[in-house]
């Protein structure tokens, strides 16, 4: 269905249920048996900030990384016949964000409207919020999902696949999720040295050639995961009598478990690839596969509203309708790649 162009008439959208007869009486049913709805996660994990009107772009500074002892000269003893050493530094930073606008809308006839036992109005209402709301889901994965990764120079996101792979075109169907890939990507978010994959060798680099951010998991990392995963999980004696349950902790929408101070979300907006497919890695899976992510919240992505979703429902006269409106802006993008770890599995 697409939202900017379907008119619902009392000949459309399926109004028509059956035929009846006069001597065989019908009853209806008092409600809809809905459809299945995702859930969305996404949004609650990320760093999200609003323009304020007038404006069309947000800038998000960010520190992007501190010196420490190695990037700042220490003087020992007095300084009496020279000036202290100077230290030049250059880790500030800032990331341009570009709301992006958005609308769609649905249409009813007044007669449809009239003639309907449900309040239909409030139904394409539940759609267009339903549809909102995927469509940010979707945009926030895919953004995060994209991010550079680390290379043999400069920090960015940690690649991880399951098993002995190396990458998706080498994954088999017993690379699945363990729980000890996860306790090893949750050890790539501390480190303090970067590692990428030199063809099919996944090395550490010199820390007086590129260092990353340490991320502490004082706030809980959050690991995002496709069903197949979960599954997987379940079938983990080791994550099983590990995992904590009916926690008191606040929790994420959706979250199943917590397991090694790790929040673990499942949601079917992860990115799976079927096999023979192009994998998120851009090489061919040769298993069906998904991308899961672990991230430090608040702190990889940054998520902007240039104006936050609004419906409105006007009649249109000349037609004896009602148009049902919406309209939004938002964009993000990545602002600490190295708070990332990709997680590329077999399903």
């Amino acid at each position: 269905m697409e939202l900017a162009s379907e008119i619902t008439t009392t000949t459309s959208r399926g109004i028509a249920v059956s035929s009846t007869y006069v001597n065989r009486p019908t009853e209806y049913g008092n409600a809809f048996l809905d459809a299945a709805k995702k859930r969305f996660y996404f949004l609650e994990s990320v760093n999200v900030r609003y323009l304020e009107p007038g404006h069309a772009d947000y800038i998000e500074y960010k520190r992007t990384l501190y010196a420490g002892d190695s990037g700042i000269t220490f003087d020992s003893g007095e300084a009496s016949t020279s000036d202290i050493s100077n230290t030049s530094i250059a880790n500030l930073d800032g990331v341009q964000i570009t709301p992006v606008y958005y609308t769609a809308h649905m249409t009813v006839t007044d007669w449809n409207v009239q003639t309907n036992r449900f309040s239909l109005i409030e139904k394409f209402r539940e759609e267009l919020v339903y549809g909102t709301a995927d469509k940010i889901d979707l945009a926030i994965i895919v953004g995060i999902g994209d991010a550079t990764e680390a290379t043999s120079s400069a920090a960015g996101a940690t690649m991880l696949y399951g098993g002995d792979a190396t990458s998706d075109s080498t994954l088999a169907s017993a690379d699945i999720l363990t729980p000890d890939l996860i306790v090893k990507a949750a050890k790539y978010l501390r480190d303090k040295y970067v590692w990428y994959w030199n063809s099919t060798t996944f090395t550490k680099v010199a820390a007086a050639t590129a260092t990353k951010n340490t991320w502490m998991n004082e706030d809980d990392y959050v690991l995002y995961i496709g069903p197949s995963q979960y599954l997987a999980l379940q079938q983990d004696s080791q994550f099983t009598n590990a995992a904590e349950y009916g926690s008191q902790d606040v929790v994420l929408n959706g979250q199943i478990a917590k397991y090694q101070g790790i929040r673990i979300v499942m949601t079917t907006n992860v990115e799976s690839v079927a096999s023979g497919s192009t994998g998120p890695d851009a090489t061919t899976a040769s298993a069906d596969m998904t991308r899961c992510i672990l991230m430090k919240p608040k702190k990889a992505y940054t998520f902007v509203w240039g104006k936050e979703p609004e419906i409105t429902v006007s009649p249109y006269p000349r037609r004896k309708q009602q148009d049902i409106v919406t309209d939004f802006a938002f964009a993000g993008s990545v602002i600490h790649g190295d708070a990332i770890v990709f997680i590329d599995v077999a399903d």
